[in-house]
């Protein structure tokens, strides 16, 4: 298989969230889809979103918060 990828290893405190949200975005699609969700193409598809948020809003964006909270981000939970 050839990727023009490069490998980032990324520590977290704690994966729950990122498990949660890899097991609910692959029950939220067709069988034949879910293979194609993994905790990598999640993480990229947040940091783009997260790029395109910050790109449009600026000083308002939700991830300029969040990063500012930071380590303890409110996840609601």
């Amino acid at each position: 298989m050839t990727t023009n990828k490069q490998r980032l290893t990324v520590y977290f405190h704690n994966t729950r969230a990122l498990d949660d949200l890899v097991e609910l975005a692959r029950r939220s699609v067709p069988i034949e889809a879910r293979g194609a969700i993994t905790r990598s193409t999640a993480i990229e598809a947040a940091v783009t979103l997260a790029l395109a948020e910050l790109r449009t809003s600026g000083k308002q964006s939700a991830l300029l918060a969040a990063l500012v909270t930071l380590p303890r981000v409110n996840d609601g939970t």
